[in-house]
């Protein structure tokens, strides 16, 4: 009887000890949870605070040939998370200094040939062209880009002097551009 009851205590004492082994641990995790748990906080909050900017635009018509270079003005805009996209003007300001991505995309129909050139202030940075040919039909052409972007700088396409884009309701030619990530 005395050894059933040695035992007993020897399993009394090793259960007590998982037991606090196991309190030690429900702490710790419950420790590592708090901090998890502020981690998201903090993610979200930061996420709140960061500026939004995409915008998406396209002609709604045609345009050209002119006798001169222009900046082409999307004026049917699809999104403008931001504001930084001018429907007026056809060019977007950066409002905050970061890494941008814009993608445009140039539709011709007609015999005449179609340049569009995308810029950052006024440098050239790509563009889109194509030559008709008597047995030419429609054509579309579509180039992007990543840029770094200071606050105030500006993004705009120019339509070559005497070449033509052509758009309508089914928004062939289009302009879209978004912050990828600021600084």
């Amino acid at each position: 009887m005395e050894a059933t009851l040695t035992a007993s205590e020897c399993q009394v004492e090793e259960q007590k000890d998982l037991l606090l082994s196991l309190r030690a641990t429900v702490e710790k995790q419950s420790s590592a949870l708090q901090e998890l748990r502020a981690t998201v906080e903090e993610l979200k909050r930061e996420n709140r605070e960061r500026p939004k900017v995409a915008f998406s635009a396209s002609l709604s018509e045609t345009k050209g040939p002119y006798n001169t270079d222009i900046t082409l003005v999307y004026n049917h805009v699809f999104t403008n998370t931001g504001n930084a996209y001018s429907p007026v003007t056809g060019i977007f300001k950066a409002p905050v200094s970061g890494i941008y991505y814009f993608r445009y995309t140039a539709f011709g129909i007609t015999s005449k040939h179609r340049r569009v050139s995308l810029y950052k202030g006024g440098q050239l940075m790509v563009t889109v062209t194509d030559r008709s040919t008597p047995h030419d039909g429609e054509d579309s052409g579509s180039n992007g880009v990543t840029l770094q972007l200071e606050e105030g700088e500006e993004v705009y396409t120019r339509l070559k002097a005497e070449h033509q884009v052509y758009d309508n309701g089914a928004h062939h030619t289009t302009f879209t551009g978004f912050l990828i990530c600021f600084q």
